[in-house]
């Protein structure tokens, strides 16, 4: 089963159209997104209603969280006589979409039986916080925390913009990079994961070929 991995939109709707167009190029059987979805790009209803009409898992990332405090200091103190600004309101509707997002996501496949018994959790920063950063450079103790919380095969996170394969004894702890660098600085890039192999894979959104993700042994 091929899985494709997002993160980190940042209502960057150019991004999401070519991460999915390169995930369904790859004939990727589900897509997953692990959070930020909206704020710091201007298409944040946009990308909410292309990622709830292929009807795409997410969690909720820390911009997620803030953007209703955002959002109100934007209406009270926005010039918007600027297109970009006016651009950053997301409706009511989006609002309540990214609220009932969960903090994480647990997947299993019961209709693959190859699959049987294989879990994934989806998390933002990490399972027990999408302000958590789990980076290359993090102390081995994080990505033993993080496996130990998941108590997963796979574990998919985002938060960094910064693509990484970490085993951790019999758990995969992998980030895609983010969709995100239009507007704000970002990556770029989606992946793959392919179980129950578990292949990982990253690619960059312009030009479709592979980027090696910072990789951690221990």
């Amino acid at each position: 089963m091929k899985i494709g991995l997002i993160a980190d939109i940042h209502a960057d709707l150019p991004g999401l159209q070519q991460a999915l167009a390169l995930l369904d190029a790859h004939g990727v059987d589900q897509i997953i997104c692990a959070g930020d979805l909206v704020e710091k790009g201007p298409h944040g209803d946009a990308v909410v209603a292309l990622l709830r009409e292929r009807a795409i898992p997410a969690v909720r990332g820390n911009h997620d969280d803030v953007i209703h405090e955002n959002q109100t200091w934007l209406r009270g103190n926005g010039d918007f006589t600027s297109a970009n600004l006016l651009g950053r309101l997301v409706t009511p509707e989006t609002l309540v979409y990214l609220d009932l997002l969960p903090d994480t996501r647990r997947l299993t496949w019961p209709d693959w039986p190859e699959l049987a018994g294989c879990s994934l959790l989806l998390a933002h920063g990490a399972p027990w916080s999408n302000l958590a950063y789990v980076q290359h450079n993090s102390d081995p103790a994080v990505f033993q925390r993080v496996a130990a919380a998941a108590a997963a095969d796979v574990v998919v996170l985002g938060h960094t913009h910064t693509p990484l394969l970490a085993p951790v004894d019999d758990t995969w702890i992998v980030n895609p990079g983010s969709v995100c660098g239009t507007y704000t600085y970002g990556s770029r890039t989606c992946g793959v994961i392919t179980l129950p192999q578990r292949s990982f894979q990253v690619f960059d959104l312009s030009s479709g070929s592979t980027v090696t993700p910072k990789y951690v042994t221990g």
